[in-house]
């Protein structure tokens, strides 16, 4: 198949598991909603106001995040329950363009809630058409960061029932713990090395940063406090995941 067939291929497929999902159960983006916001309002109520913006930002990527959290459970379930991946197998679309259609597919129902998110950000703080522009490259590198993880997790178990709890355990780690929500210097000082275990440090960091929020953790070594050093780290990771989905995923089942 073509380069424009393959990509064609990955379109039908993004057709398949998101629009038409969306399409006929409209309710399916209020769950999407629904943990960002809980979060964004439970910071209103009881942070300082000037937290308030990180956490706007901070939705934009949770949504981006569990973008890898919905590919686990779907890429799983077509996969055990439907038998369908085999059949993507032994046709000659390849792996790139049902990984790349997979992932489109969930960021269809991640869109509305980014959407309203950046709308919200634009309000409550001075960000510019650049600063959306950069974050939304941010947002493009972390939600193909997490559906390669979230494909390449979804190919390590041979039960559903074993996916479910790993996905939840795996992103809410990925999103929850690290300065997602909130400026990355608000860490204890004894305390910040372990947020760079998280690769959504490195993307929550660059975010702040593009949009001017700032409060980023300084290490003391010039290179390592640039927007550029976030950058690389969350290139070079998804680089990395995205070879692993690839490359290593066990596609056919024994």
């Amino acid at each position: 198949m073509s380069a424009r067939t393959q990509a064609y291929a990955a379109l039908r497929i993004c057709y398949f598991n998101g629009i038409i999902p969306l399409w006929r159960s409209p309710l399916l983006i209020a769950a999407v909603f629904l943990t960002p916001f809980s979060f964004l309002f439970f910071l209103k109520v009881i942070a300082p106001p000037s937290l308030f913006p990180y956490g706007v930002v901070g939705g934009v990527l949770f949504t981006a995040l569990f973008t890898g959290n919905g590919m686990l459970n779907d890429c799983a379930y077509l996969r055990l329950e439907r038998q369908l991946q085999q059949v993507f197998v032994a046709s000659p679309v390849s792996p790139l363009a049902y990984i790349l259609g997979m992932a489109l597919s969930e960021l269809a129902f991640a869109i509305p809630a980014m959407t309203l998110f950046l709308a919200i950000l634009v309000v409550v703080a001075p960000v510019g058409p650049v600063g959306v522009g950069a974050l939304l490259g941010v947002v493009l590198l972390t939600w193909l960061m997490a559906t390669s993880l979230g494909f390449f997790v979804s190919t390590l178990f041979q039960q559903l029932r074993e996916i479910w709890p790993i996905g939840t355990l795996v992103f809410s780690l990925l999103s929850v713990l690290p300065p997602i929500f909130y400026p990355a210097d608000r860490i204890p000082a004894g305390w910040q090395w372990v947020a760079f275990l998280a690769p959504s440090t490195f993307a929550a960091q660059l975010a702040d940063a593009v949009t001017g929020l700032g409060g980023t953790i300084t290490t003391g070594v010039p290179v390592l406090d640039t927007p550029f050093f976030d950058l690389a780290m969350l290139l070079a990771i998804t680089l990395l995941l995205g070879a692993a989905a690839l490359f290593l995923a066990r596609w056919r089942e024994s």
